[in-house]
């Protein structure tokens, strides 16, 4: 008996016991505790403190399906370069981002906006952006996907002046216009960044 893919997808969805709507609702669950004008106050407050702009960074980490399903647990690589005046609150972040798991597997382009704060000996970072492009594969199929929107906050720990070890995390909802179903990863990551 042969089964179309979205046959397939809705046998496994049956399977897991939970629909898409019910992930999606789960995974604001704690955006909602804390209240949208608390965060919007806080990343506001961040954004404006004085920064340097722009540097070039390899980071390497572990990533996760917010579903937390098996099989989707695994690698997440990248570099980025940081690029704006030194008096900017905002340099343009562009990336090549990455990441491997048993039944996902994902090249991106990612365009946002990164805040840095360099200080010494611990600072903080923000990025918010976009994965631009992103092809791959899902569940044993060829994947595409445009403007998944994506965020990450880290900490910056200076090994002298013009270098820094990062410490992030980062989450992404990853919108697919092949056949699989949308999907949120969150990564923890370390890195070295050059300003």
């Amino acid at each position: 008996m042969k089964q179309t893919i979205g046959e397939l997808v809705q046998a496994q969805r049956a399977a897991v016991g939970r629909t898409r709507n019910q992930v999606v609702e789960q995974a604001h669950e704690p955006f909602e505790a804390l209240g949208w004008p608390r965060i919007a106050a806080i990343l506001g407050f961040l954004l404006f403190t004085p920064a340097c702009s722009g540097w070039v960074r390899a980071e390497a980490g572990f990533t996760t399906s917010t579903t937390l399903a098996k099989g989707r647990q695994g690698a997440a690589f990248g570099s980025d370069i940081g690029i704006g005046k030194s008096d900017d609150p905002v340099a343009v972040n562009v990336a090549l981002r990455g990441k491997v798991t048993e039944s996902v597997g994902d090249v991106m382009l990612n365009l946002g906006l990164l805040h840095l704060h360099a200080s010494d000996p611990v600072g903080f970072y923000l990025i918010g952006g976009v994965n631009f492009l992103q092809l791959g594969s899902a569940d044993a199929d060829v994947s595409f996907g445009m403007f998944s929107p994506v965020a990450e906050a880290g900490a910056t720990i200076a090994v002298d002046d013009s270098a820094s070890i990062t410490i992030g995390t980062r989450i992404e909802y990853d919108l697919r216009f092949t056949s699989q179903p949308h999907e949120g990863f969150s990564t923890v990551n370390v890195g070295f960044a050059a300003y």
